[in-house]
């Protein structure tokens, strides 16, 4: 099926009489499934053709269709909710509109004379007659008209149906068969009103509608085509709104299913592009993003340049002819007047970059066909393709078709500066390819010396980031104004650029090295290494800590700004501490990091409290994640966290300033470093301007940094209680009142014992001679306790006969530790606090020593249950968390619930994608939210290896990571280069991965009652019922690994898996 097509029947037949016939010539052709189409064409035509302004008019064409056989209120329903512009697709799967359907090819059935041939000519005849109704067919092979009238004469509906008929050959049987396939269409004012409509649905939540609903009022008269929306915007000068178009390829192609032209590559009437119109406005952003637009096919399929094919490559050339086309017809660009000269520099460097790309893309296609039949091929074909990328991008590295060292020695930063547009899209598509691809080289290719990837992988990085850093008149938070510099400066131009040419020798010298190896088996790997993967941004870390600092203030920032009056805030304070926690864990012995310096501006007791906070939320066990639900629900609790956290920023503000002027001062320092190495260039009258810079931000920096260290008394400045109660909470301890209680039924005698004995201990260690009746105090039983006591006897009587003996010691050492592992009524209880597990002889050895109350005894015992039997309900945990993610992502937004429920296509799935992607940018709290309830899931299965797959990540950049990773350690390296080069990349994983546990849910929710039926033999009827809900899901017998923790389950579980596993696949319903 295809989109509506707009018709003038006039070209088909100039002599027909539309206006006396009663037909309109302007008409939009609606496609309908192959199976039955003269059937849906008709009913669809006919019904949706009616008046519904005129009483009873709907009501008498259903009644010649179906004879009073359906609900009429229930059918208009349906017919006026059919808007092809829209969804073509949905009202086939209407149950209303199917059963009308079937219904009416029963009435014909019956209606054709017996034994007569069943021809579509007949058929129309009878069609028409039945209905009372014109039919007009429009014969697109032959392009002529035939009109069908009801064979007695009588119409009164003239001009009801039209259909058009298109000839087509059926490959698929023995011999070609010529076969018919029928639409319909409906008149250009019905399809003007669905078109708006439409609209008005696709751009419901966009701040562009109101704007571009403006533009089209004036194109009424244009109901019978596509109306060029993209050009009228563009001649209108609303850039900012097509760019807000533009960022969901979705919304676009929705907006060219409704009739509005949006692709960049159709021309006007003046004959010329969208691309055109762009490149009068100056925008050569939008110039860029509508061209990528265009270069990826519009997105028609799933293949854009990254992942280039035949298609891909036959549209670029296409895109060549078209821009070369826009300049042809203006006479070079003369018409834009003084804008003419900057435009023709604009439209070289695109027809370059355009050439860049159609080279690249034939050579990686043409490298994939080459077949791979050992494992030093396929590795010599990675091999290729990260060098195919490289070359190009030295060949293609000068916007002019000359020597590129003229250019640099001619005018570097004028240069740079004029082609600054294409040097920006060059380089952030080759960044692109280049990571989309390396890892695929790194997981076949063993490095050819050390750091060999790692080197190239941090200088993409350093070059994206320094170009993307002096973007602006405020350098991450820095008002350069202040410190004396204005940012059209020329020395902010040269920073850049030097970093641009480091990649480039870098990118050369990787090249060389890749085309000299020969490649032999021994080169060969088979997985990513380990080594490599664990060096990322190995020396340079300032990158590190620039992503640390950043990533610190992003998710303090936004777990103050929120209200913690609802479970979704509570996440977001909880992901709050776990990130912080994470931000201060770093060793004294690790390399240099401002982490450091900023565990000095935090007391001791806080930074404890803050790592236990993080390893409790990191490493949750079953049984902890209940504690954890029910902590969930304390208002007073997290309102008191999220002011402990305020106290942590305000106390750790000055890291933040600190970080901007390092990261700036490093750039900077980087740059001079690369001056000597590019003499030539005419850049030596900057460098001191730079080093004055260079030597304002270090005074700044070594300023705030003494005066952290200065700081005096830390530890009286705050505490954080409340952080240190959820700790207690979430491991399960028990609170300080019962532990008080507890404590306070040990009688006197124990606690002098308990004195005696470490007093004991002491002078045993020291060697000072003792009473034997001493030991009398150890809770031992009469035969240890005799034992000892000997021993030690034994110990003293070697003393007396020598004094030099070296086994003397080893002996007492020896009864040092003996005694330190005999029961100790303090140190279970201590035990039995911290969840930790207790032995047998320990809890007889605390109850004989303590008479414990009745209550108490039954606290204890339920501390103890807890800790010796830590299992608890995986697929309970996990629904838990499933449901919240839902209800946030899902339920909270009515468009996004609209797209959950009905999205069929993989275009409109991916539009779901992007939707909660865009929320995940816009909302930070949502953001947050989302990542520490992603994390609880990551964390309830992670010890099923079953799972590993599932957690992978499957797009370009970084194929192949483990998410689970980057949600809980972070990475550096992988969120840099994507926050830089593909910010939706790492979010829309992580979108994706919760769209399948809602797929999953229904299947999780089965098996925990499946579980809980074969935990209570429960063999009933009912229990095969739940079969076919839990295996329609992949991912079933993976899930089913989370039954119980407790090994006494696993026959259980085995016997409910192979019971599953004998279910046979039930068979689909057809749709239509």
């Amino acid at each position: 099926m295809y989109s509506p097509i707009p018709h003038n029947l006039n070209l088909y037949d100039d002599e027909f009489d539309f206006e006396s016939n009663g037909f309109c010539p302007y008409q939009w052709e609606i496609s309908v499934p192959q199976k039955n189409c003269i059937i849906w064409g008709v009913v669809l035509s006919y019904l949706r053709s009616a008046d519904f302004t005129v009483p009873g008019k709907f009501e008498e064409r259903l009644n010649r269709l179906s004879e009073n056989a359906f609900d009429s209120e229930l059918v208009k329903a349906a017919i006026l909710d059919f808007n092809p512009f829209f969804n073509m697709h949905k009202c086939f799967f209407d149950e209303t509109l199917q059963n009308i359907n079937q219904s009416f090819r029963k009435f014909l059935n019956e209606k054709r004379p017996p034994k007569a041939p069943k021809t579509v000519p007949s058929d129309m005849q009878l069609i028409s007659t039945l209905l009372k109704s014109n039919i007009l067919i429009v014969d697109l092979s032959n392009k002529n008209l035939n009109l069908v009238k009801p064979s007695d004469g009588y119409s009164t509906d003239p001009a009801a149906i039209t259909l058009f008929c298109r000839e087509y050959s059926n490959k698929d049987a023995k011999k070609p068969i010529v076969m018919k396939r029928f639409t319909f269409s409906l008149n250009k004012d019905l399809c003007w009103e669905l078109r708006r409509n439409a609209f008005n649905v696709i751009l419901e939540s966009s701040e562009v509608r109101s704007v571009a609903e403006k533009e089209i009022q004036s194109l009424t008269e244009n109901k019978e085509k596509k109306v060029n929306i993209l050009i009228a915007l563009l001649k209108k000068n609303l850039t900012h709104v097509i760019s807000e178009l533009y960022e969901s390829s979705y919304v676009v192609s929705k907006l060219a299913d409704a009739g509005f032209e949006t692709d960049p590559r159709v021309v006007d009437s003046e004959g010329f592009s969208a691309l055109y119109y762009a490149l009068q406005s100056g925008n050569n952003s939008l110039v860029y993003t509508l061209y990528r637009y265009a270069a990826n096919n519009c997105y028609e399929t799933e293949s854009t340049f990254r992942d280039p094919n035949p298609s891909i490559i036959s549209n670029l050339a296409k895109l060549k002819e078209i821009i070369q086309g826009d300049c042809s017809k203006s006479n070079d660009f003369e018409r834009f007047g003084e804008k003419a000269e900057q435009v023709r520099v604009t439209y070289r460097d695109l027809l370059r970059f355009n050439e860049f790309l159609i080279q690249v893309s034939q050579s990686i296609n043409e490298i994939r066909e080459i077949p791979e039949d050992t494992s030093v091929k396929r590795a010599e074909k990675q091999k290729e393709i990260i060098s195919i990328i490289l070359e190009n991008y030295d060949a293609f590295y000068s916007a002019e078709q000359i020597d590129s060292q003229s250019i640099d020695e001619e005018e570097p930063i004028e240069n740079y500066k004029k082609h600054k547009a294409y040097y920006d899209n060059l380089d952030f598509t080759v960044a692109l390819l280049f990571f989309d691809n390396i890892i695929l080289l790194k997981s076949v290719l063993k490095s050819p010396r050390q750091h060999f990837y790692s080197d190239l992988e941090c200088s993409f990085l350093l070059s994206a980031v320094t170009n993307k850093y002096f973007a602006d008149n405020t350098v991450k938070g820095i008002k350069m104004p202040d410190l004396g510099y204005e940012m059209d400066s020329p020395i902010f131009s040269i920073i850049p650029l030097l970093e641009r040419l480091n990649l480039r020798e870098r990118a050369k010298n990787f090249c060389k090295i890749l085309r000299e190896k020969k490649l032999v088996e021994e080169d060969v790997d088979y997985c990513l290494p380990q080594q490599e993967n664990n060096e990322k941004l190995r020396y340079i870390q300032e990158l590190k800590d620039e992503y640390w600092i950043s990533r610190l203030d992003h998710y303090m920032k936004t777990a103050l700004e929120i209200t913690p009056d609802d479970v979704k805030q509570k996440f977001v304070i909880q992901r709050a501490l776990q990130v912080t926690g994470e931000s201060i864990s770093v060793k004294e012995e690790d390399s240099p990091s401002i982490r450091h310096l900023l565990r000095k501006c935090l007391p001791a007791h806080v930074l404890d409290a803050l790592k236990k906070a993080r390893n409790a939320l990191s490493h949750l066990k079953s049984f902890q994640f209940p504690l954890k639900f029910e902590t969930e629900k304390d208002d007073c609790l997290f309102a008191s966290i999220q002011s402990e956290i305020r106290s942590i920023r305000e106390a750790s503000g000055k890291i933040l300033d600190i970080q901007r002027f390092r990261f700036m001062e490093f750039l900077i320092t980087r740059g001079l470093e690369s001056v000597q190495r590019y003499e030539s260039m005419e850049i030596h009258p900057l460098v001191q301007p730079i080093e004055n810079l260079r030597e304002k931000l270090r005074r700044n920096i070594s300023q705030m940094e003494s005066e952290i260290l200065d700081q005096k008394e830390l530890d009286g400045n705050f505490f954080v209680p409340n952080i240190e109660e959820f700790h207690r909470r979430l491991m399960g301890h028990p609170s300080k009142s019962v532990k008080k209680t507890i404590l306070e039924e040990i009688p006197l005698e124990v606690r002098t014992r308990m004195e005696a004995n470490h007093k004991l201990l002491d002078d045993l260690d020291r060697g000072v001679a003792l009473d034997s009746d001493r030991f009398e105090s150890l809770f031992l039983k009469n035969k240890d306790l005799n034992n000892i006591k000997e021993e030690y006897k034994g110990y003293l009587q070697e003393e007396e006969e020598s004094t030099a003996d070296p086994c003397r010691r080893s002996k007492r050492s020896s009864m040092v530790q003996r005694i330190q592992k005999s029961p100790n009524p303090l140190l279970t209880l201590d035990l039995i606090f911290e969840k930790r597990k207790v032995s047998d002889s320990q809890l007889r050895t605390l109850y004989e020593a303590i008479p414990f109350s009745d209550k108490t005894k039954s606290s204890l015992e339920s501390l103890i249950e807890i800790s010796q039997n830590p299992c608890g309900d995986n697929l309970s945990n996990l629904l838990n968390r499933v449901d919240y993610l839902y209800d946030i992502s899902i339920n909270e937004r009515s468009d996004v619930r609209f797209l959950w429920e009905r999205a069929k296509s993989s275009k409109a799935k991916q539009h779901l994608v992007d939707k909660i992607v865009q929320r995940y940018f816009r909302e930070p709290p949502f953001q947050l939210a989302i990542e520490m309830l992603l994390f609880d899931c990551v964390e309830i299965v992670k010890n099923k290896e079953d799972f590993n797959r599932f957690w992978l990540k499957h797009s370009y950049l970084f194929n192949g990571i483990d998410l689970r990773n980057v949600l809980d350690f972070a990475d550096p390296l992988v969120e840099s280069i994507g926050n830089v080069l593909d910010p939706k990349d790492l979010p829309s994983e992580l979108v994706k991965k919760m769209l399948h546990l809602f797929e999953d849910r229904e299947c999780i929710e089965t098996l925990r009652e499946l579980w809980q039926k074969e935990k209570c033999s429960d063999h009933s009827a009912e229990w095969y019922k739940l079969k076919e809900r839990i295996v329609c899901c992949p991912r079933w017998e993976q899930y089913c690994k989370l039954f119980a923790g407790d090994p006494k389950d696993s026959e259980i579980c085995e016997a409910v898996i192979s019971f599953l596993k004998n279910v046979t696949e039930p068979k689909r319903s057809k749709k239509y």
